[in-house]
């Protein structure tokens, strides 16, 4: 990786990914909506990690049914997917229970349909 620092990279993704973005939205909508991507990246890195392949499958299908067809969108999930699973290798975590990680995935969901409206 290219940038040490966790704060700098997490600030050059967000920058790079509002600068991405074209029109005269909010910035606190697309923060918002960044975020939300951004959660379910750290969440598809953590169920990758523990081997909860249905959790990763749920999540990528809610992605490409919601998220405009927008390669940052993408870039900015795979990207904080792969920040996920190294950290949480690096930490040397337990894996949450199927019961606690399905409820948090079922969240960041919800989250991100509410700041996308249905197409």
């Amino acid at each position: 990786m290219i940038f040490k620092s966790k704060k700098c990279t997490g600030l050059l993704s967000v920058a790079f990914f509002l600068i991405s973005f074209n029109g005269t939205k909010a910035i606190a909508q697309q923060s918002g909506q960044l975020a939300a991507i951004s959660d379910l990246g750290r969440l598809n890195g953590i169920a990758l990690h523990c081997k909860a392949l249905g959790e990763t499958q749920r999540m990528k299908r809610v992605l490409v049914a919601t998220l405009p067809k927008r390669r940052q969108l993408g870039e900015l999930f795979d990207y904080e997917t792969n920040r996920s699973f190294m950290a949480f290798i690096e930490r040397d975590e337990a894996c949450p229970s199927p019961q606690s990680l399905t409820l948090q995935v079922d969240e960041a969901l919800q989250r991100l349909q509410s700041l996308y409206p249905a197409k």
